[in-house]
């Protein structure tokens, strides 16, 4: 008797259509692609790439996982920077950028940790490699790896000519330490900042309320020539959304003040 044709094809090439850009996807997370194909994941951070990225503009994507944004922002025309430190989500990412020759071209893949200073950094996962959930703050676990890290002027560096920059992090609570050594770092060009907050996890590790509030604060201090708006909702005053973000967690949009372009 032969084995179930779902498990056999768990891993096959397929289309997917997210916003109405099509790609190839040649992973296991089938049940994501689903999930992300019927609008249920991140719509919000979707539509907020559409709105900010075209072609011309660069996409440093801290956290890239698989490739969704990354390769939603290359079908979008913006050339990206996907750093990504998970070895298996790595593997995964470079089948998806096989799998769509076309987008591949504009994706540099960089298989490092983003942290605030170079050197090895241990990362681990809560459940297994590849489930989207590494992170510093997991290190302690029995399924933990060393990545060699890059600073933030190393990873500017790389960063192809373009006319907007838009940087996505979602690290799972590694923001706290990189953006106050990123934010300087950022060219004038940098537009926009989407930023998943993880309070949650600096919780686990046993950061008290009063120190998790006061490493959110050194995030806005540092995105100060940002407008910060909650993805999706409503403008706030920045100390309202700073400490409604310190406890329940959301992704922010930094946008740039006109005067900080120049």
């Amino acid at each position: 008797m032969s084995s179930s044709p779902q498990l056999q094809d768990e891993d096959a090439p397929r289309l997917v259509r997210l916003r109405g850009r099509a790609f190839t996807v040649a992973d296991d997370k089938p049940t994501f692609w689903a999930k992300a194909e019927a609008g249920l994941w991140e719509p919000e951070t979707l539509e907020a790439l559409e709105a900010l990225v075209g072609p011309g503009d660069a996409v440093l994507d801290i956290g890239a996982w698989v490739g969704p944004t990354a390769l939603f922002s290359a079908a979008l025309g913006a050339r990206v920077v996907a750093v990504e430190a998970d070895p298996r989500a790595q593997a995964l990412l470079a089948g998806n950028l096989a799998a769509n020759p076309d987008l591949a071209e504009r994706v540099a893949v960089v298989p490092r940790a983003a942290a605030a200073a170079p050197g090895a950094v241990r990362l681990g996962a809560p459940r297994k490699r590849g489930d989207s959930m590494s992170s510093v703050l997991h290190a302690g676990r029995d399924n933990a790896w060393e990545v060699e890290a890059i600073a933030p002027a190393e990873l500017v560096a790389l960063l192809p000519p373009h006319r907007t920059l838009l940087v996505k992090i979602d690290i799972e609570g590694g923001e706290y330490d990189l953006l106050p050594a990123l934010a300087p770092a950022l060219p004038p060009s940098a537009g926009a900042l989407l930023v998943a907050f993880h309070p949650g996890n600096l919780a686990e590790a046993g950061l008290p309320p009063e120190a998790i509030r006061e490493r959110t604060r050194a995030v806005f201090a540092a995105l100060a020539g940002y407008a910060p708006v909650p993805l999706g909702g409503a403008a706030e005053a920045p100390e309202s959304l700073a400490e409604r973000v310190s406890h329940a967690g959301d992704t922010v949009v930094f946008r740039r003040h006109p005067a900080a372009r120049e």
